[in-house]
């Protein structure tokens, strides 16, 4: 992956504890597919120096780079975007703490990327009905970019947008997806699904009943991206809704993405 050097153009809060930082790349070329994702080396912050070398020499290793999916579209060549969120119930990592306090308006910011297969074609793929995108927390954030950057591009298939939070209060893009969908209302459609207030999750059920009469799930590509942690109830968000959409849905191995 390319080195690039940047420059903070300004940070954009999204939720309480997100926001998504957006970057001058100064005329550097950069080339990317929306929904890839960029690393970023934390030694490269000096603030970050003491505190480095004691997890360092916790961990008897070098500490790695933070990998982060880009949220833009790729449609201003002169701006990269990445959406950043802290966990509500656990504690911060150290890098995606900093970047949220630590960056201000002018900062110098080094990156490495683009990487992962994880994103859109380079053009629309013939025979297909449209996109389901399938999102949970912040994995809403390279899809975001998707979505923006086909429908900017006029291309002609459909996207459906489910997306998985705990409450209302950590949503991201509202606002922004909202009125995307209102001016897109024969392509684009956004579905919010609330864990923890209305008791709900994204399973085939719901998608079915979200897709009916509107886009066809048979012919369809689907784009999951979220936490994947196992739990004690069962496996994590991209792996239960992979094997649903196989078992359930039938759809081959093919037509279905994970971040």
């Amino acid at each position: 992956m390319a080195e690039v050097l940047t420059t903070v153009r300004d940070l954009r809060t999204e939720s309480s504890n997100a926001a998504t930082i957006r970057l001058d790349l100064g005329g550097t070329a950069f080339a990317y597919r929306p929904g890839q994702y960029i690393t970023i080396d934390p030694h490269q912050f000096e603030d970050l120096a003491a505190e480095i070398r004691e997890r360092e020499a916790q961990r008897g290793r070098p500490m790695g780079p933070g990998y982060f999916s880009l949220s833009s579209d790729g449609l201003d060549e002169s701006l990269l975007e990445f959406t950043v969120k802290l966990p509500v119930d656990g504690p911060p990592g150290m890098l995606p703490k900093y970047l949220l306090a630590g960056l201000d308006t002018g900062r110098k910011l080094r990156l490495a990327g683009p990487g992962g297969k994880y994103g859109l074609p380079d053009a629309p793929p013939p025979g297909i009905s449209g996109f389901v995108h399938l999102c949970a927390g912040s994995g809403i954030a390279p899809n975001r970019g998707m979505i923006r950057h086909a429908l900017a591009r006029k291309w002609p298939l459909k996207h459906l947008l489910l997306v998985q939070d705990r409450d209302e209060g950590e949503v991201l893009f509202r606002k922004e997806l909202a009125e995307l969908a209102a001016h897109h209302p024969d392509q684009f459609r956004v579905r919010r699904i609330y864990t923890r207030t209305s008791k709900e999750r994204i399973d085939v059920d719901r998608l079915r009943s979200e897709a009916a009469g509107w886009l066809e799930l048979s012919s369809a590509w689907v784009f999951i991206c979220g936490p994947n942690q196992a739990r004690p109830v069962g496996p994590g968000f991209v792996d239960r809704l992979r094997h649903a959409l196989g078992v359930e849905l039938g759809l081959a191995a093919d037509r279905i993405r994970t971040e």
